[in-house]
């Protein structure tokens, strides 16, 4: 059931980026009704559903960096798991095979491109928020330590690289709070630049496939990181 149920990821994403791109009226597709046993599905398996769509959708808007998606907490992990969690228990509670889930799960999203799918992902962020706990977000030094890391990868790749330039800025950006954090526990500068060089080692660990502890190397965590990064600083 798993492995259907992520078919039917392309089919939300192309709506998704159509939606985004042109007018509603444009995007609108017939409505699936008719799907046999569909009224095994309880209102709760519908709001279960149509968050899913929309929490798939607004991922992978995320992704795609469009602004509006991106004011929501990073989904494209933690929002993949919720939505495999969903149509698995919904499809062991009421029998219904993946077509048919998929069939409803597809007309939610074109519904979805009429009403806004990253309004219904906010006012869905509890139901995520209750199935898969996010973690606690990433710290200044951490981002710092990754987002520099990660600059680094790029440029070995491509050193004309316009991201590799970005994540450079950005984890430059994060340094002085990075250090406050340290200096805040009590650490002088000579343990500072000690403790950055271990949290990049950590990170690159990380992305090498060992345990990079803390470091959340996946889609959030580097999300999470990035809209820090470009979050001005609290004053006063």
């Amino acid at each position: 059931m798993a492995s259907a149920l992520r078919t039917i990821l392309p089919v939300l994403a192309g709506i998704a980026l159509t939606a985004a791109g042109q007018p509603a009226a444009l995007t609108a597709a017939p409505p699936t009704h008719g799907a046999p046993g569909r009224e095994r599905l309880t209102p709760r398996d519908l709001h279960d559903l149509r968050c899913a769509a929309a929490v798939a959708m607004v991922a992978t808007r995320q992704a795609n960096g469009d602004a509006a998606a991106l004011a929501l907490p990073p989904l494209g992990i933690r929002g993949q798991r919720y939505f495999a969690l969903t149509g698995e228990r919904i499809a062991a509670a009421t029998a219904l095979s993946a077509t048919v889930l998929r069939d409803v799960l597809t007309e939610a999203a074109q519904g979805l491109a009429h009403e806004g799918a990253t309004a219904v992902a906010q006012a869905c962020l509890a139901d995520v928020d209750a199935v898969v706990p996010p973690r606690p977000a990433p710290d200044a030094l951490v981002c710092h330590a990754m987002l520099g890391v990660y600059a680094e990868v790029l440029t070995a790749r491509d050193a004309g690289s316009a991201l590799a330039a970005t994540l450079a800025r950005e984890s430059l950006a994060l340094a002085p709070a990075a250090r406050a954090l340290l200096a805040a526990r009590r650490i002088d500068p000579a343990g500072q630049a000690a403790t950055i060089d271990q949290a990049r080692a950590a990170v690159r660990l990380a992305l090498n496939g060992g345990d990079g502890g803390s470091a959340p190397i996946d889609a959030d965590g580097f999300g999470q990181c990035r809209h820090l990064a470009q979050t001005p600083p609290k004053t006063g």
